[in-house]
């Protein structure tokens, strides 16, 4: 009798620990489970520090919460370095799965919305040592403030490295504003989501006219840079290569590939800092490295080509902290020189008009180039 008890409790234990199990877990909070992505960095653009990072926002209650603002601060200064309001905010900030922006910047219960940040603060000279951020948040008829702990800055990378190509005109192709450019590509792989690209360029060579082709535009042999030499942009070590992917022969017959597929061939080196520089859509047959090579600054290393996911023959360039193209996180770098010949302020016109140029050439030295820069490699 007491045996059959004893069961009894026990089964009841059980199926009270089951429909226990079975019930949805429930999430006390006041709103969004705030993270920064990776570790801001910041590169130097025109003299001044040019910031990129992520701000992620998990919505953790059962209703839309809708972001208004968001403050950026320097260390312990009071005044924020940049306010993020509007049709700004509503540009920067994207809900994963969505195809759009919401509607008012409202992010719904369940759902990870990605504020892109970008922004200039101060002089080169004055590195900040940690960056804090405020959100205000409209939940229901009520207005919150969400204040996120300092975060530190990450050390600028003291190598400087040297031009990925020869001569020019170049156009530095990347906008943090572009919804399908490198800096808004979040890639998942191995159980973690990175931006690989998200201080990549993508090199396209022009003439003095803003012309792309010397004959016809959709014959890849015709594409002015195609073949051109890729050089090694630091003292390094072959981290990895794939000289195997066909490339067609028309710029039209360009279709999709899978994820592993779309850098095309490819070179990774291992910079002396622990870094990796990436080359990405190179020609094929033309890469001159094997895995374990070491290379010297100035070296050439395969040739620019139209293989992978690429819109037109040109060299995708990126700093990260993983050697396979779409594993790494994207790290800033800076270039050791060039020259600064123009800009496009409408990339559309590439290829077809001549780029808006300066009066007079600028000497850039050991900085990153800015949105749609032309330049003149010196080195």
């Amino acid at each position: 009798m007491i045996g059959a008890i004893c069961r009894l409790a026990l089964a009841t234990i059980v199926l009270a620990a089951l429909g226990a199990a079975a019930q949805p877990l429930t999430v006390t909070a006041e709103g969004f489970d705030a993270r920064i992505g990776a570790q801001p960095g910041p590169v130097i653009v025109d003299g001044r520090l040019q910031w990129l990072y992520e701000l992620h926002l998990s919505n953790f209650v059962g209703r839309t919460l809708t972001v208004r603002e968001v403050r950026v601060y320097v260390d312990q200064k009071r005044q924020p370095a940049w306010t993020l309001r509007g049709d700004e905010l509503q540009r920067r900030l994207v809900t994963i799965g969505a195809d759009e922006t919401v509607a008012l910047a409202g992010i719904a219960p369940g759902r990870r919305a990605v504020i892109y940040l970008d922004f200039l603060s101060g002089d080169a000279a004055a590195l900040s040592r940690t960056l804090r951020h405020e959100v205000d948040y409209l939940d229901g008829d009520e207005t919150r403030t969400l204040s996120l702990p300092p975060v530190p800055v990450a050390v600028p990378a003291t190598l400087r490295l040297g031009p990925p190509l020869r001569g020019g005109p170049w156009v530095a192709v990347h906008s943090p504003d572009w919804p399908r450019g490198h800096r808004r590509v979040v890639i998942a792989t191995g159980g973690r989501a990175r931006i690989p690209g998200r201080f990549a360029i993508d090199w396209v060579k022009t003439d003095a006219q803003g012309k792309t082709s010397r004959g016809d535009a959709d014959r890849v042999a015709d594409t002015l840079g195609y073949g051109d030499e890729v050089l090694a942009v630091d003292e390094a070590v072959v981290a990895l290569v794939r000289d195997d992917m066909p490339e067609p022969e028309l710029v039209s017959a360009r279709r999709k590939h899978a994820l592993t597929d779309a850098a095309g061939n490819f070179v990774s080196l291992r910079l002396s800092d622990g870094r990796y520089a990436v080359y990405e859509h190179l020609k094929p047959g033309s890469i001159r490295v094997r895995a374990g090579d070491h290379v010297r600054r100035g070296q050439v290393i395969a040739a620019l080509g139209f293989t992978g996911d690429s819109t037109g023959p040109h060299l995708h360039f990126h700093v990260a902290d993983a050697a396979e193209p779409a594993a790494g996180e994207g790290l800033p770098f800076a270039l050791s020189g060039w020259r600064e010949l123009g800009r496009y302020g409408d990339i559309g016109a590439l290829g077809r008009t001549p780029w808006p140029a300066q009066r007079a050439t600028r000497l850039r030295r050991n900085e990153w180039p800015g949105w749609n820069v032309v330049v003149e490699f010196d080195e």
